[in-house]
């Protein structure tokens, strides 16, 4: 399916996150973070995009993103980003506790769209 399958995960990420914070928070805006979780979660993401990229272009130059592949690479992706973001959620989130439950679904999601479409 390729770079289309990725796509439709990508949209379908989107929806489910929507949804799963609707659902399960009752709201879809995030509570703010404290000082200290805006800093850990701006550089956290700045840190995790630059190895993704480093690993994508590598891969690429040397052929190897295709195939079996490329679906480990987004599915150990998946797992970095969103987990990521459930840490901060659970850690650093004022009020509410229940936004990183929200994450932790779309991170099966995920995980189980990039197993089976790619």
């Amino acid at each position: 399916m390729g770079s289309a399958g990725i796509g439709v995960i990508a949209i379908i990420l989107s929806i489910s996150s929507y949804f799963s914070r609707k659902w399960i928070v009752g709201t879809v805006e995030l509570e703010e973070l404290s000082h200290a979780g805006k800093k850990v979660d701006i550089w956290g993401k700045v840190i995790l995009s630059l190895i993704a990229i480093a690993c994508i272009v590598i891969m690429a130059v040397k052929d190897k993103l295709q195939g079996d592949t490329l679906k480990w690479v987004l599915i150990f992706i998946i797992i970095i980003t969103i987990g990521f973001q459930a840490f901060v959620d659970w850690k650093y989130r004022k009020s509410s506790k229940e936004q990183y439950i929200a994450s932790l679904i779309v991170l099966v999601i995920g995980v189980t769209l990039a197993f089976f479409l790619l």
